[in-house]
């Protein structure tokens, strides 16, 4: 009876989760929405800001020649938790410092919530429960450690002893990833730890001086696509299928 008991509970506390996760991702996309309907405010300057820092490989046709949806996706995330728009602060902060007419408190509350605590980094991959749908992760920069609910993590199995590049944040006691950038690498932690992707790297003194003071994120990205990075020519950035799902759902005729 007590062991009926104690999977009834896991199991409603993983649909809490399960909950909790999708209403954050309804939050942020919310958010994105607001500035897709006002992206003449702030994509042009933005977008030239990004690419002049990235100099991604493919503009110069070099490889790795990226899908224009997962290129999209890299660049949206920075421009909505990164990019210093208006006095100083993101669009994601602009958003929650002066919200539009009708958004709930709980919303709001949420997107407060993300831009406090949100981060981006590489994550050593400790521990991950598939059941759960938890993982223990370490800040490759900090080495301070999360327990984050990331069910997708968890599920892939080749996952498992490098590290995740993703962005997470905690809403009401719960860490969970953010975005849809995700960039797995499967080299040994201890390899990639004091001057691996994301890093500023001796010979960035040379070619990319303002690099010492980009973010982790930014410096991981033209680490990976820019025709100076390190490491482009060994990495592999797959599709983003829930990107693409979506694309072809939208194509479909509806009404025949």
């Amino acid at each position: 009876m007590d062991e009926k008991r104690t999977a009834s509970y896991a199991t409603a506390e993983q649909r809490d989760m399960q909950k909790q996760t999708a209403c954050i991702a309804g939050d942020i996309d919310a958010v994105a929405r607001y500035w897709a309907i006002r992206k003449q405010e702030l994509l042009a300057d933005a977008a030239g800001t990004f690419i002049s820092f990235v100099e991604p490989a493919f503009l110069y046709d070099m490889p790795p020649f990226i899908e224009p949806d997962s290129f999209n996706v890299m660049f949206t995330e920075w421009m909505l938790f990164e990019y210093p728009f208006r006095n100083g602060r993101t669009p994601l902060e602009e958003y929650a410092a002066h919200p539009p007419a009708g958004a709930k408190a709980l919303h709001l509350d949420h997107v407060r919530q993300i831009c406090e605590t949100q981060t981006f980094s590489r994550f050593i991959i400790h521990d991950k429960d598939t059941r759960s749908g938890m993982a223990a992760l370490e800040d490759i920069q900090t080495a301070r450690r999360y327990d984050v609910y990331d069910p997708e993590l968890c599920k892939r199995a080749r996952w498992r002893s490098g590290t995740i590049g993703e962005r997470i944040a905690c809403v009401d006691g719960l860490w969970v990833p953010l975005a849809n950038t995700r960039l797995y690498d499967r080299a040994a932690p201890a390899d990639t730890a004091l001057d691996g992707p994301g890093f500023f790297h001796p010979e960035d003194r040379v070619r990319k001086p303002e690099a010492e003071h980009a973010s982790f994120y930014l410096r991981l990205v033209r680490d990976i696509i820019g025709i100076d990075g390190r490491y482009r020519h060994t990495a592999t950035i797959p599709p983003d299928e829930e990107q693409r799902t979506r694309t072809r759902r939208n194509a479909q005729p509806r009404g025949a």
